[in-house]
């Protein structure tokens, strides 16, 4: 594969492909002297670049596995790469769907029904979510009646349809209300 040019952190190559590298690929791949990729050196560039793209996306915040690969694939075209790259990094902890589950359930303030729909949306499978929420136990209602602190003035039906929107269970709903009324 052709070496159009290197300038500073971009190597352009034929096919109108463009790859970040750091200055530590470019040093260890030899990129500054070379006008040409053999087919192992190119895999092994985009393999670098594409490890040190996803420590980067993970040091500003979790993400997915799924997410992860999303990302790549608009910066880099070699799917098995990507795999492998994914797979070294899940194998080294720093991707776990379980742990982002447990954590996005907790810090989210919607109900069980919007956050299993937003974390498939996300790329969680099923079953993960199930064990998240089941480790996580019901704290819905505790969730609801805060909600319905911040919105006591409303007329009931309101209340109710809010509640619903934010992914709540209605029997879950009318007990919270239950209480909110002996109260």
């Amino acid at each position: 594969m052709k070496i159009l040019n290197l300038k500073r952190n971009k190597l352009y190559l034929e096919d109108d492909e463009i790859i970040d590298v750091s200055p530590d690929i470019i040093y260890e791949m030899g990129l500054s002297r070379k006008e040409e990729l053999s087919i192992e050196e190119y895999k092994r560039v985009v393999y670098l670049a594409a490890l040190s793209k996803s420590y980067y996306l993970l040091s500003r915040r979790d993400h997915t596995s799924k997410e992860l690969e999303k990302k790549l694939r608009m910066k880099f075209r070699e799917k098995e790469i990507i795999r492998r790259v994914i797979s070294e990094i899940e194998g080294k902890g720093y991707i776990d769907d379980y742990s982002y589950a447990r954590s996005f359930i907790e810090k989210s303030k919607d109900g069980r029904k919007k956050i299993e729909y937003d974390l498939r949306a996300r790329g969680i499978k099923s079953e993960v979510i199930r064990e998240a929420f089941d480790e996580e136990g019901d704290k819905e209602i505790p969730k609801i009646k805060k909600l319905l602190h911040k919105i006591s003035g409303k007329p009931y039906d309101k209340k109710i349809n809010y509640l619903l929107r934010k992914g709540f269970d209605y029997e879950n709903i009318k007990k919270a209300l239950e209480d909110e009324d002996e109260e």
